[in-house]
């Protein structure tokens, strides 16, 4: 009997509709259920209560669980990063079609996932590079996921956000503007990752990560392109030009998808550094001990490795 692995997802991932479609998850034994989440704080309560196995998330929600006794849910996870899954997939600054310029969000609205969320340390550092200061030049509104912050972005309901994963093009196509990337401001960049608690690696989770990994390379092969450009056009809201730019997206050495999954510790060091720079841990924390194997986020490599 095959096991189920329910995994929690902001935005859903073409590596794991390709396992779906193709057959990967069956051929490793599992049956998985993708549950979108709608916010920080509700995926890690999920995850703690047993209703997800798995979570893609943002590498900088983990940090800030794992070492924050202040984050939102108050007190401290042990979690861990079991893989990386992207460098960002074009994370991106959006704003309205009236603002053109970073300069221009002075006085403007903000909506991010949580104001001290991961995203929102990307576009505080992009706002900086002209002089622009959270709260105090611009509002921050809380917003909840990518998805819902498009939708509310088109709606007017704040000015400015940070959109990937296909979200931004969809922007795009809708008028919005693109006022930068996070490439501009730091790189590498480790933009998501799957993680569970601690203990949580089971042989079913360990299936699902070698699913995952035969998935990616199948996506990744350029005689795939065509099969690719079509599962992503399944996806809500996505015409041919939205799939060609997600598309592209996935292939990009720097916005990509991480092939393997491998953590490169530079990335996550980036990740940790932005919030460090906002003032986002609670204590002075060696970051390049951290992001290495072994340090506290990354499991060290077990000695079969």
């Amino acid at each position: 009997m095959a096991d189920t692995i329910r995994l929690g997802y902001f935005s859903t991932s073409v590596v794991s509709r390709w396992a779906q479609e193709h057959g990967t998850f069956a051929d490793h034994d599992l049956v998985v259920e993708e549950l979108p989440v709608t916010s920080s704080p509700q995926q890690f309560s999920s995850l703690l209560a047993g209703e997800y196995d798995v979570v893609l998330t943002s590498p900088d929600n983990v940090a800030t669980y794992v070492l924050n006794e202040q984050n939102p849910l108050g007190r401290r996870l042990d979690l861990l990063l079991l893989r990386a899954v992207d460098g960002g997939s074009r994370l991106s600054l959006v704003a309205d079609p009236s603002i053109g310029r970073l300069e221009e969000v002075a006085g403007k609205r903000f909506g991010v996932d949580v104001p001290t969320s991961g995203f929102a340390y990307v576009a505080y550092a992009l706002l900086r590079t002209v002089g622009l200061e959270p709260h105090r030049d611009y509002a921050v509104v809380t917003a909840g996921a990518t998805p819902r912050r498009r939708q509310l972005l088109a709606d007017g309901e704040f000015d400015v956000t940070l959109l990937n994963a296909g979200h931004e093009a969809r922007a795009v196509r809708g008028g919005a503007r693109v006022l930068g990337e996070v490439s501009d401001v730091v790189t590498p960049y480790l933009g998501s990752v799957l993680a569970t608690v601690a203990g949580g690696r089971t042989d079913a989770v360990e299936r699902f990560l070698a699913a995952w990994t035969a998935a990616e390379r199948e996506v990744l092969d350029p005689a795939a392109a065509e099969d690719v450009l079509a599962l992503l056009q399944q996806q809500p809201d996505t015409d041919r030009g939205v799939a060609e730019a997600m598309y592209g997206s996935l292939l990009d050495p720097v916005h990509g998808l991480c092939a393997g999954g491998h953590i490169d510790p530079a990335a996550l060091e980036s990740v940790l550094r932005l919030r460090a720079a906002a003032g986002g841990f609670e204590r002075d924390l060696d970051l390049a001990a951290l992001s290495r194997p072994g340090g506290g986020l990354v499991p060290a490599p077990s000695p079969a490795s």
